[in-house]
Protein backbone atom coordinates (compact mmCIF):
# COMPACT_ATOMS: atom_id res chain seq x y z
CA UNK A 1 0.00 0.00 0.00
CA UNK A 2 0.65 3.46 -0.61
CA UNK A 3 0.03 6.71 1.55
CA UNK A 4 -1.94 8.00 -1.87
CA UNK A 5 -4.20 5.09 -1.01
CA UNK A 6 -4.86 6.48 2.18
CA UNK A 7 -5.88 10.05 0.92
CA UNK A 8 -7.65 8.74 -1.80
CA UNK A 9 -9.74 6.99 0.55
CA UNK A 10 -10.07 10.00 2.81
CA UNK A 11 -7.78 8.98 5.62
CA UNK A 12 -6.15 11.73 7.72
CA UNK A 13 -2.63 11.89 8.50
CA UNK A 14 -1.59 12.55 12.10
CA UNK A 15 1.56 13.53 13.00
CA UNK A 16 3.01 13.30 16.76
CA UNK A 17 5.31 15.83 17.28
CA UNK A 18 8.74 15.10 19.95
CA UNK A 19 7.07 17.61 22.09
CA UNK A 20 3.78 15.27 21.96
CA UNK A 21 5.18 12.15 22.24
CA UNK A 22 8.12 12.29 24.42
CA UNK A 23 9.93 10.61 21.83
CA UNK A 24 13.21 11.39 20.10
CA UNK A 25 11.68 12.10 16.34
CA UNK A 26 8.34 12.87 15.01
CA UNK A 27 6.21 10.49 13.19
CA UNK A 28 3.24 9.92 11.60
CA UNK A 29 0.47 7.69 10.67
CA UNK A 30 -3.29 7.83 8.86
CA UNK A 31 -6.51 7.54 10.39
CA UNK A 32 -10.50 7.49 9.16
CA UNK A 33 -13.78 6.83 11.16
CA UNK A 34 -16.53 6.00 9.45
CA UNK A 35 -19.00 5.62 11.79
CA UNK A 36 -18.28 4.08 15.07
CA UNK A 37 -15.38 2.41 13.26
CA UNK A 38 -12.01 3.38 13.33
CA UNK A 39 -9.25 2.17 10.84
CA UNK A 40 -5.83 3.28 11.37
CA UNK A 41 -2.16 2.44 10.31
CA UNK A 42 1.00 2.27 11.17
CA UNK A 43 3.33 4.68 11.70
CA UNK A 44 5.82 5.68 9.30
CA UNK A 45 8.94 4.36 11.00
CA UNK A 46 7.55 1.16 11.29
CA UNK A 47 6.37 1.35 7.43
CA UNK A 48 9.77 2.30 6.10
CA UNK A 49 10.49 -1.53 7.75
CA UNK A 50 7.82 -3.98 7.24
CA UNK A 51 5.27 -1.81 4.88
CA UNK A 52 1.72 -0.02 5.33
CA UNK A 53 -0.93 -1.91 6.85
CA UNK A 54 -4.36 -0.67 8.40
CA UNK A 55 -6.29 -2.57 11.10
CA UNK A 56 -9.67 -1.84 13.57
CA UNK A 57 -8.32 0.15 15.97
CA UNK A 58 -8.42 -2.20 18.90
CA UNK A 59 -7.86 -5.27 16.91
CA UNK A 60 -5.54 -7.48 18.11
CA UNK A 61 -5.59 -9.74 15.61
CA UNK A 62 -6.73 -8.17 12.12
CA UNK A 63 -4.02 -6.70 9.72
CA UNK A 64 -4.33 -5.42 6.66
CA UNK A 65 -1.57 -5.02 4.08
CA UNK A 66 -3.18 -5.05 0.42
CA UNK A 67 -4.49 -2.26 -1.31
CA UNK A 68 -7.58 -3.74 -2.96
CA UNK A 69 -8.60 -5.38 0.69
CA UNK A 70 -8.73 -2.14 2.22
CA UNK A 71 -10.67 -0.51 -0.69
CA UNK A 72 -13.33 -3.14 -0.35
CA UNK A 73 -13.00 -2.80 3.97
CA UNK A 74 -13.54 0.95 3.60
CA UNK A 75 -16.06 0.59 0.91
CA UNK A 76 -18.40 -2.36 2.55
CA UNK A 77 -17.97 0.06 5.90
CA UNK A 78 -19.28 3.12 4.19
CA UNK A 79 -22.40 1.33 2.13
CA UNK A 80 -23.25 -0.21 6.01
CA UNK A 81 -23.07 2.51 8.20
CA UNK A 82 -26.18 4.90 9.05
CA UNK A 83 -24.88 8.73 9.37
Amino acid sequence: MTEETFEKLGFVKEVVTTENSGLENDFYYYIIDIGDICIITNCDDEAAKEGWEAYIFDSLTMRIKGEGDLEDLVRIIRNNTNG
